[in-house]
């Protein structure tokens, strides 16, 4: 049996995957692309943090350069999700012009973004961000496996994330004098 608030909290999670779900499909709804792509892109202001990462998979998927503006308003959400999700967005799309804001991600306050930002930086040819996927993976802390997985997307090596994939990465790390 649910606890009343346990029932209250599985109706508010539900409701709010509904309103998730029905905001994306309203603004999918008008066969026009501009259109589509206001609405869309008015959803990047929800309160919700769920439809905010909605409304950034949808315009990732409509992947024209006419999203970049829109994306890149993002970079400077409060959730730390949101943040990371617009950076590798907008790494995926190759978007230049978010450069600058994108350098100052890697010293962004969660290391979800950080690790983000040093993708996205990547995916557009820039390796400037591994020196700071290094650091992290180097500092313990519960985010040195996420770090991880960064690192061996920036460097194609194949170390599993598991702590024993971590030793692995430091020693690697050491004898490439990268540490």
């Amino acid at each position: 049996m649910y606890s009343e608030s346990q029932s209250y909290d599985n109706r508010r999670s539900y409701r709010r995957q509904t309103c998730s779900a029905a905001a994306a499909a309203l603004a999918l709804a008008d066969p026009s692309g501009r259109t589509t792509l206001l609405r869309i892109a008015n959803l990047l202001f929800n309160k919700d943090p769920k439809i905010r990462l909605d409304a950034i998979n949808n315009l990732l998927q409509i992947g024209t350069r006419q999203v970049i503006p829109y994306l890149s308003q993002t970079l400077n959400d409060c959730d730390p999700q949101v943040r990371a999700e617009t950076a590798l967005a907008l790494g995926r799309l190759r978007a230049l012009t978010a450069k600058e804001k994108l350098y100052d991600l890697l010293t962004d306050r969660n290391h979800l973004v950080r690790c983000a930002a040093a993708r996205a930086l990547f995916d557009m040819g820039d390796k400037f961000g591994l020196p700071h996927v290094i650091k992290l993976v180097c500092t313990k802390g519960d985010h040195q496996l996420h770090a991880l997985r960064t690192l061996r997307y920036l460097t194609k090596q194949k170390f599993p994330i598991t702590p024993r994939g971590l030793k692995e990465a430091l020693r690697w790390l050491k004898h490439q004098h990268l540490k």
